[in-house]
């Protein structure tokens, strides 16, 4: 209750603040391209229709400058009174105060809208930071005139794949196997993690170390081409010379036309008889610290995220969407895409939201280059990127910055 009282009284003074410099426009930077935008820009247009006297102005920010421009622009007054992005970040923007808690305007009604799974990855040491937007992960791809008789099911039947593929200089399944993000359903599949829930670092074990070998030997087999990034993955399954391809949603604005394709889940790991279970992260509208106006950025987020839009982005932008309803709306319902999306969602691993978790995905994927390519041992690198990581949390450690008081 006292935070509760502590929370209000600081809404009121930001209010209070806002109304004195008359802010007209909720400004809302995103990274979205394609579908996505053009779905996020029509809920903006239909906010902006009804409320001219506050509109929302879309940004586009580069992804790839998005979260340096947040955590540089807000501490310093500066940067969007919203924004779009991934959970990962949210713990560590919670803990320099760049985001702001949402809990005080959300009430059951809307918690309600959202499946369980999509506010808990908004949240973050008991308070909530975002409304989510759409989850997203991997999934199989297949292409049905190479595989007819169905898409594999277990890793033993996408191994057994090999002899066809060869013959066509092909490869079984193509896939970024060198990021962590695209190596996840491996090593989630074998048992590994990454870290505990309450943060402890847990990447050097025998279960990662044969997720690895795993990785590895697909590369040393010719099942899996080495080294491979995104356009890479879409240039060989357009050209037929991958029967499968592990991606997301995005990839769907990646096939080329008359490609003949289908969506399904990843398989069981035949070793451990766990599915691949990929990570799975929500995209969420968060709110600054900075916002000028609080109460008419929440009003934009709750509009966005409402499940008019979603269905919106469901249809137009093949987001799956966390909103309850959406999947009431009978095009939404039979969309197979959607499905096969929305089916892998049971077999996922959230992505961890600890601030120590963005110091080890460069560490790791260098490790895989360096597997795969022949170059080390899955256990010895294994433990040189725990080493590495706990080196890099010594540092935040230190060099946390302080909180910055409240306007």
């Amino acid at each position: 209750m006292k935070r509760l009282v502590g929370f209000s009284a600081a809404i009121i003074c930001a209010t209070a603040l806002a109304a004195c410099e008359q802010p007209n426009k909720v400004v809302l930077w995103h990274a979205y391209n394609g579908a996505e935008r053009e779905a996020l820009a029509a809920g903006a247009a239909r906010w902006n229709t009804a409320h001219p006297d506050r509109e929302v102005e879309l940004v586009a920010v580069p992804y790839a400058a998005f979260a340096n421009k947040i955590t540089s622009a807000i501490p310093g007054g500066n940067g969007p009174d919203l924004f779009i992005y991934p959970q990962d970040r949210i713990g560590d923007w919670a803990d320099s105060a760049v985001i702001e808690p949402i809990e005080f305007w959300v009430d059951d009604a809307r918690a309600d809208r959202f499946s369980s799974e999509a506010l808990t990855a908004m949240s973050y040491k008991g308070s909530l930071y975002g409304l989510p937007l759409a989850m997203k992960s991997l999934a199989m791809f297949y292409r049905t005139d190479l595989l007819p008789d169905g898409p594999p099911t277990t890793t033993d039947a996408l191994v057994a794949l090999g002899p066809l593929m060869r013959a066509r200089d092909g490869y079984a399944v193509a896939y970024p196997n060198v990021d962590l993000y695209g190596h996840a359903p491996w090593l989630f599949g074998h048992g590994g993690t990454v870290m505990s829930d309450d943060g402890a670092l847990t990447i050097a074990t025998p279960e990662a170390a044969a997720a690895m070998t795993f990785a590895r030997n697909l590369v040393a087999q010719h099942l899996a081409p080495d080294r491979a990034k995104g356009p890479l993955v879409a240039s060989l399954f357009n050209e037929g010379k991958a029967a499968t391809a592990v991606s997301g949603p995005w990839f769907v604005a990646e096939i080329a036309p008359g490609v003949p394709y289908k969506v399904t889940t990843l398989p069981i790991v035949s070793a451990t008889g766990k599915y691949a279970a990929p990570f799975v992260g929500a995209d969420g509208i968060m709110m600054s610290v900075r916002a000028k106006d609080k109460d008419a950025a929440f009003a934009v987020m709750d509009a966005l995220t409402s499940d008019v839009a979603a269905i919106e982005r469901a249809k137009g932008a093949r987001q799956v969407v966390p909103n309850r309803a959406a999947y009431d709306d009978p095009d939404v319902a039979k969309d197979p895409i959607l499905g096969a999306f929305r089916a892998q969602l049971a077999h996922t691993t959230p992505l961890p939201k600890n601030p120590t978790m963005r110091t080890v995905w460069t560490p790791y994927e260098t490790a895989l280059g360096e597997v795969l390519s022949g170059r080390a041992q899955p256990s010895d690198r294994l433990l040189s990127v725990e080493a590495e990581v706990r080196s890099y949390t010594s540092t935040l450690e230190l060099e946390k910055p302080e909180k910055p008081e409240p306007r």
